[in-house]
């Protein structure tokens, strides 16, 4: 699969971005975020379908799971992976950006047919 890219410069969280569902074993995951600054952020991860083609009966946004938080120094980027279970989504939450405003950007990739 094609890289995914996601950029906050303000708090929040991005849209989600779907994973892959075709692969026909465990999903593997590789999430880098990269910022200079002092950034605090979180990678997100859902088993919910955010599209709401596969609703879920008791919610209509999916419950967010925090894989990783972490906060950014100018020489250190985050690089985590997974490959333990299946997910439906992720996304970037900018917790508190840095007060000289830098970007915080999450580079995503994923094993398996595009």
């Amino acid at each position: 699969m094609q890289p995914q890219y996601v950029t906050l410069t303000s708090s929040g969280s991005s849209p989600w971005k779907l994973a892959n569902w075709h692969s026909h074993s465990l999903q593997q995951f590789g999430f880098a975020v990269l910022s200079t600054g002092g950034s605090n952020w979180q990678i997100d991860l859902a088993l919910e379908d955010p599209t709401l083609v596969f609703p879920n009966p008791n919610s209509s946004t999916p419950t967010a799971f925090p894989l990783i938080t972490a906060s950014s120094t100018t020489a250190a980027n985050q690089l985590t992976g997974f490959s333990s279970f299946s997910i439906a989504a992720f996304r970037l939450t900018l917790n508190a950006p840095s007060s000289v405003g830098a970007k915080v950007t999450l580079a995503a990739v994923q094993a398996g047919i595009g």
